[in-house]
């Protein structure tokens, strides 16, 4: 879902022709697309196990026109905002139903946030002024379960653990927070607040947990498939955000969090970026929309949008040396929150912003979406060079990247690492085998063939990255040349 053209900035909020777009996940190749016309705001978007695809944004004027010629009413004037929830059949590519929100909900003041239970019905957020709702719809997008949180200013998202569970994030105001059947006090020196709370299956309270902010932020949280939770989002302030959690807040102008935690609230870990090296090297802002994804294995994959260069550990940074330089970032996490690596684009030409990321379409990928204004280079891809206002679409290759199930270390053995020039390998057993070099982007630069001992490979005509060294029997390393 993405804009095509625009037709008026309202506010901060861009309208004009909006495109839904069903992508081949390994070439990013368009199978079928549905325009919504004329001034439509994107929103968030979800899929189900079984091919439908549900929608929510807001629009302007008397009716929001899909590409079947059937249109939604809107309420109100020209210049009055509506919001809407869609489901598109990606089997048969016709819109299934849509929804005005706004007649349910008069004073909802955010596009929706969106997921799919286990059993496959959508849920939809509406947030009205100090109160939100999140409502269960059935087949024809008619509602048939409400739950009420009340004290809340913002949604972030919500999520679904494969239990029913259901993880909720946002931001509020000091107070109480109620929902579920219980009240959960609130209280900081800011008077700002972040929260992340579980429903139970059921639907009763399970937990509610509060982090210290400046402002009414939207927080990203996203379920594992073994009941936890990873969250997200941009850091303003430094010591104990979150309960238990310790940060050192901004080097700079901005910075990020990354944290995960369990079924009953519990943090494990929290993640955020330093400096690259003496001094302040750039800073870091998260995706506008969901700006983390986890895969089956339960690692956790984030992107946003750096300017000069950031470390997440060391040898694992995001960004470039110039400290002007606006670069798209995402970066690899395992369960037990260790950075993997990190891939950068190239410095943008005007501006660049990330707007999502998912790890659900392919089972050894990660795909991003950003919003860029002039050319992009992110490995060895460049796009959008005409200069103009883009919506661009990337793919990551976990495989290649080292996060794969199936990668196997310990019988080769490689230094040194880093490289700049001479890579030794170091081959076990007695057959000579074939291997092959990787690129980031997942892209083949070299064969190679391995014979049991040390082998010398010559790197020095290599771009400077990560590259997988993997051979035909199996064995991964990740290599970094310089």
């Amino acid at each position: 879902m993405h804009t095509e053209t625009v037709s008026i900035i309202y506010g901060s909020t861009v309208f004009g022709t909006v495109a839904l777009e069903q992508l081949d996940p390994a070439t990013g190749d368009t199978w079928q697309s549905c325009i919504l016309s004329d001034s439509v705001s994107v929103g968030a978007a979800v899929v189900s196990p079984v091919g439908i695809a549900y929608f929510s944004g807001s629009f302007m004027g008397d009716a929001l026109a899909f590409c079947d010629g059937s249109q939604l009413a809107g309420l109100g004037g020209a210049f009055t905002v509506n919001h809407f929830v869609m489901a598109w059949n990606l089997n048969t590519g016709q819109p299934l139903w849509s929804r005005n929100l706004d007649l349910d909900f008069p004073d909802i003041l955010e596009p929706a946030a969106l997921a799919v239970d286990p059993e496959g019905n959508l849920w939809y957020s509406a947030m009205e002024f100090s109160q939100g709702h999140i409502v269960r719809v059935d087949f024809f997008g008619e509602d048939v379960e409400v739950r009420t949180i009340d004290g809340i200013r913002r949604f972030g998202t919500i999520s679904f653990d494969p239990w029913g569970g259901l993880y909720v994030s946002g931001s509020c105001e000091n107070g109480t927070l109620t929902f579920g059947g219980q009240d959960f006090p609130v209280a900081s020196a800011e008077g700002y607040n972040m929260f992340v709370l579980r429903y139970r299956p059921d639907g009763t309270a399970g937990f509610a947990e509060f982090g210290t902010d400046v402002t009414f932020t939207d927080p990203t949280v996203v379920a594992t498939s073994d009941g936890h939770a990873y969250l997200a989002g941009q850091l303003h302030l430094d010591g104990e955000v979150w309960p238990g959690l310790q940060f050192e807040g901004m080097d700079w102008g901005s910075d990020v969090f990354i944290a995960m935690l369990d079924s009953t609230g519990q943090f494990h870990w929290g993640r955020e970026t330093h400096s690259s090296g003496g001094g302040i090297t750039g800073d870091i802002e998260r995706a506008q929309g969901p700006c983390i994804a986890v895969d089956a294995g339960h690692n956790v994959y984030f992107t946003g949008v750096t300017r000069g260069s950031v470390e997440w550990t060391t040898g694992v940074v995001s960004g470039g040396p110039v400290i002007t330089d606006r670069r798209l970032t995402v970066v690899a996490f395992d369960p037990d929150g260790s950075p993997q690596w990190a891939a950068s684009s190239g410095p943008s030409t005007w501006f660049v912003t990330g707007q999502s990321i998912t790890a659900s379409a392919e089972a050894d990928a990660v795909h991003f979406v950003s919003h860029v204004s002039g050319e992009l280079t992110f490995g060895p891809f460049t796009v959008n060079s005409d200069s103009v206002q883009a919506a661009v679409f990337g793919r990551i290759s976990v495989l290649s990247m080292g996060l794969g199930d199936t990668l196997a270390q310990g019988a080769m053995q490689v230094w040194p690492n880093p490289a700049a020039n001479m890579l030794y390998a170091e081959l076990d057993g007695t057959t000579v085998v074939t291997a092959e070099l990787l690129n980031s982007a997942g892209q083949r630069v070299r064969i190679i063939t391995l014979a049991p001992g040390r082998n010398s490979i010559d790197v020095a005509a290599l771009s400077a990255g990560l590259y997988l060294l993997r051979t035909a029997r199996g064995d991964a390393v990740r290599v970094v040349v310089e």
